[in-house]
């Protein structure tokens, strides 16, 4: 109860100054975080709550105070009237309202272990809530361990050694404690999604990850007596990437080094085949229109062969996609990582069906329809047909290729070859999971992956 106290009066001190650095410091004595979840919720104005030993109201007015308790199994938690919330039995009937400013929070009568159930999934310690509009944010105010074990097993599996997953205990807690301050706006400190870390609460643990978690408890990863951003990817395919080349930012320990442990693991190489038209709805999608795919060509590469731009080459224009742009746009989970080739097949074969072709100057794509005269660059040229299945642009300076003038079909298909899965900065989680079975200790494996770390415990 005390933890609880001094965080409430923590917080309110940083909101009234607004100073971030302080709140992340007092956040390490504290303990305790406030996490929006998304992953459970049905509804944005209508949340219901179980707990089998029925629940407690705390308020808090400078400090916490119990209100009551509700000896019932089920509530819920609704729009009350006048931009208040209310929290109701199922029968309907109101049992409190309250609005943002009286710092309601609900948990369960089990003080040892309070969980409560929201929807079909369960949370340890408390709830709170925040009305927005017509919606209603749900927070989970739970200690950094307990949050601890809702994140490990739900980003790394629980079957990996247990050195790795206190590995992964020990970013996920050093890059909560980092990014503490990321929605402190909204009212909260992280949310449950891949946009902070997945957190799947209670009913997410396992005991082998609560042992990595307990058994690493306050230890994080500091640079230059820092907190690192602590990121962690699936498999580096080989060759982890320095930030500066994913997010523009250049860290120390965020370095490109050597991976051999996540060879031969899964995701380590793939491939995927794009027809021209699956690539144009990707593009669609993403509200970029420049009709028939043409070509696909990687225009900046990378010394480890990740694609920094991608040319796309379409009949009525052109898009280079850069960085994770190209992973957003093709999707992420088929596009693994941007460590990949590309090579065109089919399509090479022309029909006497086909009433238009699309040749490519050095500036511009230019539609030409069969033996028709156009000026291209300022010259008259006819396209005629050669025995590679191509055309060709005759000027009246004679012969010249602007470039392998191909026709479009439905077959063209693009194979798209690559290494890893994910951004590849920081931790290869594949590779922590055989540095493990190599019997590699968890200090050892988070060094190797971060360059210069230390290893410190806060509380």
């Amino acid at each position: 109860m005390k933890k609880i106290l001094s965080f409430l009066i923590v917080l309110l001190f940083v909101m009234n100054i607004s100073c971030t650095s302080s709140y992340a410091k007092y956040m390490y004595n504290d303990e305790y975080i406030n996490v929006k979840l998304q992953r459970p919720i049905k509804s944005n104005n209508y949340i219901n709550l179980k707990s089998e030993n029925g629940f407690v109201i705390f308020s808090f007015d400078g400090y916490l105070k119990e209100m009551d308790k509700l000896i019932v199994n089920e509530i819920v938690i609704t729009l009350g009237d006048n931009d208040s919330i209310a929290i109701k039995d199922k029968n309907d009937y109101i049992l409190y309202s309250f609005g943002n400013n009286d710092n309601i929070y609900i948990s369960s009568i089990d003080e040892f272990e309070p969980i409560v159930k929201v929807e079909n999934d369960r949370y340890r310690d408390y709830l709170t809530f925040i009305r927005n509009g017509n919606k209603i944010d749900v927070i989970n105010y739970v200690s950094l361990n307990h949050y601890l074990y809702g994140v490990v097993p739900r980003e790394m599996p629980s079957t990996f050694p247990l050195e790795a997953l206190k590995a992964q205990a020990i970013a996920s807690r050093t890059f909560a404690l980092k990014n503490i301050n990321k929605h402190i706006k909204e009212g909260y400190n992280l949310c449950d999604s891949t946009d902070c870390q997945v957190y799947g609460g209670y009913d997410s643990e396992t005991e082998i990850t609560n042992r990595a978690v307990d058994e690493t408890i306050g230890i994080v990863l500091k640079y230059n007596n820092e907190l690192i951003e602590a990121s962690y990817h699936s498999n580096s395919g080989g060759y982890t990437e320095d930030s500066a080349n994913v997010w523009g930012i250049s860290y120390p320990y965020l370095k490109a080094v050597e991976d051999e442990f996540s060879v031969g693991l899964p995701n380590s190489n793939w491939q995927i085949i794009l027809s021209s038209s699956d690539i144009r709805n990707r593009l669609l999608k993403n509200n970029i229109n420049i009709g028939e795919i043409v070509s696909l060509t990687p225009t900046e590469i990378l010394g480890n062969g990740r694609v920094v731009k991608l040319k796309i080459v379409g009949t009525n224009g052109e898009i280079i996609l850069e960085k994770d742009k190209i992973r957003q746009v093709f999707g992420y989970s088929d596009i693994k990582s941007n460590w990949f080739d590309i090579r065109k097949i089919n399509g090479n074969n022309l029909d006497n069906s086909i009433k238009e072709i699309y040749a490519m100057d050095s500036n511009k794509t230019v539609k030409i329809k069969l033996s028709d005269f156009y000026t291209i660059n300022g010259e008259k040229a006819k396209v005629f047909s050669n025995r590679e299945g191509f055309k060709r642009i005759v000027t009246d300076k004679g012969i010249e290729n602007i470039n392998k003038v191909q026709a479009l079909n439905d077959s063209v298909e693009f194979v798209i070859e690559g290494k890893g899965y994910g951004h590849g900065v920081g931790m290869s989680q594949w590779g922590a999971k055989r540095m493990g079975e190599l019997g590699y200790t968890h200090d050892e494996i988070l060094k190797h992956y971060y360059s210069g770390v230390e290893l410190t415990t806060l509380y």
